[in-house]
């Protein structure tokens, strides 16, 4: 389970310029992979820092599902920079890549010892991001995640915890796609936590599931509607405070299908949603029919409105659809669970 911290967030429209005033006395390591570079976002941060007369050093080419050695490389240049700040510029992979740098810098041993179990996190840098991804959540954590050995291993280091968060919307004007998944990813969130919570909690899933709905109907008609992408980030900081256990391990299923097949997670949630909600109507139809009332109004169907939603959103709704072709075998082999196998094998037809 993901522990969560308690960041400043900085939310809204130009909120990125109040970045100096944060940094102010530090000298910073920028840490990014390509899209901040294609979207302009690091050269506004460079030009922000500079002209408040702000060090900073850059290390880029950080890829998604960060490996050891993107760590150790920025551990170097860390040291050999004097940086004493990291800052993450993008999505939650890269904001990882940040949290294992700023808990290397004062180990002198072999950083891989932490996520082995051998060796236990001391003292960090201060750690904070801008975020472009909604739907990440990670800015509200302390997990560091990286990919060893081909598999994805998290610890969790409050010492290297978020001091803060800038969600800017004017720094998520992303396409059609990468919108509406992260859109949908916290959707599923929001109705994954509804599943198992009581009043009040379900009260605050269903206001999540209802303003992550406005947004993408906002949005769909324009991509650029500043005021839909504010609701979105807070949307997503919402969702992920949400008290939810996942019960199912269907989330976790997701992240998993997402990483072994290189799908965003809200492709890999959407592709395999429909399939789980006829399960979920088979268990406990009397659930989703509270949820689909509280969400939608009196008399509908959440299988319905499901539909219509990955239509509008022009989403996969099976693992076919998402371009995946994948064998029995092979979809039996991403879980021990058959609850879940029998949901990958009829998301699969």
């Amino acid at each position: 389970m993901k522990h969560q911290s308690t960041p400043q967030i900085l939310l809204g429209p130009d909120s990125l310029q109040q970045l100096p005033a944060l940094l102010e006395g530090h000298k910073v390591l920028l840490v990014h992979a390509h899209r901040p570079v294609e979207d302009g976002l690091l050269e506004q941060v460079r030009v922000l820092l500079t002209s408040h007369h702000i060090q900073h050093e850059n290390l880029g080419q950080i890829l998604p599902n960060p490996k050891y050695r993107s760590v150790k490389r920025g551990i170097r240049h860390c040291r050999r920079t004097d940086c004493d700040f990291i800052l993450s510029l993008g999505g939650g992979s890269t904001l990882q890549c940040a949290r294992g740098i700023a808990l290397g810098i004062r180990f002198k041993g072999d950083i891989r010892s932490f996520w082995t179990g051998k060796s236990r996190p001391g003292k960090a840098l201060p750690v904070a991001c801008v975020l472009t991804n909604p739907a990440t959540g990670d800015e509200l954590t302390d997990a560091c995640t990286l990919v060893l050995k081909g598999k994805q291993r998290t610890i969790h280091a409050p010492q290297a915890a978020c001091r803060f968060a800038i969600l800017d919307p004017r720094l998520s004007i992303l396409p059609w796609y990468p919108t509406m998944n992260q859109g949908f990813a916290l959707y599923v969130r929001a109705f994954a936590a509804a599943l198992s919570s009581r009043e009040p909690d379900l009260t605050a899933c269903v206001d999540v599931m209802k303003r992550v709905l406005e947004c993408i109907r906002s949005l769909s008609t324009d991509l650029s509607d500043l005021e839909a992408r504010s609701a979105l980030f807070e949307a997503g900081v919402l969702s992920h405070k949400l008290k939810s256990t996942d019960p199912t391990g269907f989330i976790q299923l997701a992240q998993d299908l997402a990483f072994a097949c290189s799908l965003p997670e809200g492709t890999a949630l959407s592709s395999l949603f429909p399939a789980w909600l006829h399960s979920l109507a088979r268990t406990d139809n009397e659930r989703l029919e509270t949820i689909a009332r509280l969400v939608y109004g009196n008399g509908t169907d959440l299988l319905t409105q499901t539909s219509q939603l990955l239509g509008d959103m022009k989403l996969a709704g099976s693992l076919p659809e998402a371009g995946l072709s994948l064998s029995r075998k092979e979809l039996k082999s991403f879980t021990d669970s058959r609850y879940l196998q029998k949901i990958l094998l009829a998301a699969n037809k």
